[in-house]
């Protein structure tokens, strides 16, 4: 079964994605964000990190608030992505504000 050998080096696509979206439950306003780094095979994908977070709306930086409810992805290099995994190691909060250098982007407003 191929699932479990190792990566071909040869058509490895890596992947940085984050999402911030905003709701409301109860009357209270949310903010959830979104954050993975994806290692991608012809045969498989592996998420290398994961983290989602919801916020309070009142308890959330002007920053965070201000930026739009999207989804991006992000096609980075293997270096880029050893940086993301060491960030996301130690500060992996910064990963839902940062841009990184990347070979290619995708961008999907959410919401209306």
């Amino acid at each position: 079964m191929l699932l479990n050998q190792p990566l071909s080096a040869e058509n490895v696509k890596y992947t940085f994605t984050r999402v911030k979206d905003t709701h409301e439950e109860n009357g209270q306003k949310f903010i959830t964000l979104f954050g993975r780094l994806t290692i991608q095979s012809s045969v498989e994908s592996k998420s290398a990190w994961v983290e989602i977070e919801e916020v309070k709306w009142d308890q959330a930086p002007p920053k965070l608030k201000s930026m739009p409810n999207a989804m991006y992805l992000y096609a980075v290099s293997e270096n880029i992505f050893k940086e993301l995994m060491n960030i996301s190691g130690r500060h992996h909060q910064n990963l839902y504000f940062l841009t990184p250098i990347y070979m290619s982007k995708e961008f999907k407003r959410l919401g209306f």
